[in-house]
């Protein structure tokens, strides 16, 4: 038996490592009710670490831990102004989120050395809503809306972010590279209590006596001002409508190992 061997020859195709350490840094913000219009002074610095790994040219699977702070207000605003609510409050996130490609990226010779990409997945975050001039004024602690309980400040959240990225070229065979890109992230959250504003007035002196005087003004905030309360049961808040809170970033990581390994043709 006779083999014949025709146009047979080894290569090296170059395949990077699939595990990258990253940071992003950019702003943030929130929705809810008290971000009546955008307002770029109602940003603050964000940013976090995250570790990816890549399981294919279109999926990577990321966790991440980022810091961010969101603020609302209703000075300023023709309609809201009178009730003089305001919130400030940091946020702690624990991200565990799934990158999908749009075009093949970053695992191969013949991957695009860019990409658009969609992500999603299932976070955790901690919050605790102060007034936004006074971080000592503890919203939560006096239940503003005289709830039974206090609500937890741990929550869920639901991350739908979209991005841009691109992969630097590598210098020299089994370096490593880097990784930057742009991206925005909206988080769908299940509480309505980021901003402290969620139901109807109570009544300003039953808060008074059932609680005390600090928890009834600051419930109805118009009155820090000397204006009267309202009425029990006036809204207050919109209960139909969850608060949302988001980022934008710049990226950057490396991708930590790079390997080869040979393909017969």
């Amino acid at each position: 038996m006779i083999f014949t061997v025709g146009n047979i020859h080894a290569q090296r195709r170059f395949f990077d490592g699939r595990s990258e350490i990253g940071a992003h840094a950019g702003v943030s913000g929130y929705n809810g009710d008290l971000s009546h219009s955008f307002d770029a002074k109602s940003l603050h610095l964000a940013g976090g670490l995250y570790y990816k790994y890549t399981m294919n040219s279109f999926f990577s699977y990321r966790l991440q831990a980022s810091y961010l702070k969101i603020q609302g207000t209703d000075e300023g605003d023709p309609t809201y102004g009178l009730r003089n609510l305001t919130f400030q409050t940091s946020i702690l996130e624990l991200g565990n989120m799934f990158e999908f490609n749009f075009q093949p990226f970053g695992t191969n010779t013949h991957d695009k050395t860019w990409s658009p990409y969609f992500l999603t997945g299932l976070n955790a975050f901690w919050f605790d809503p102060t007034r936004l001039e006074n971080t000592d004024i503890n919203l939560r602690n006096l239940r503003t809306e005289r709830q039974k309980n206090k609500y937890s400040r741990l929550q869920p959240s639901i991350p739908i972010g979209f991005g841009i990225k691109a992969i630097s070229l590598r210098r020299r065979k089994g370096e490593g590279v880097w990784i930057f890109g742009l991206e925005g992230c909206w988080r769908k959250t299940f509480t309505d209590n980021l901003d402290d504003v969620n139901r109807s007035y109570p009544d300003y002196q039953t808060m008074v006596d059932k609680q005390n005087i600090t928890s009834a003004q600051y419930s109805h905030a118009q009155t820090l001002n000397g204006n009267p309360s309202f009425n029990s049961n006036t809204m207050r808040g919109d209960t139909h409508l969850k608060d949302w809170y988001y980022s934008f970033a710049l990226t950057l990581a490396f991708r930590i190992h790079a390997g080869s390994c040979p393909e017969m043709r």
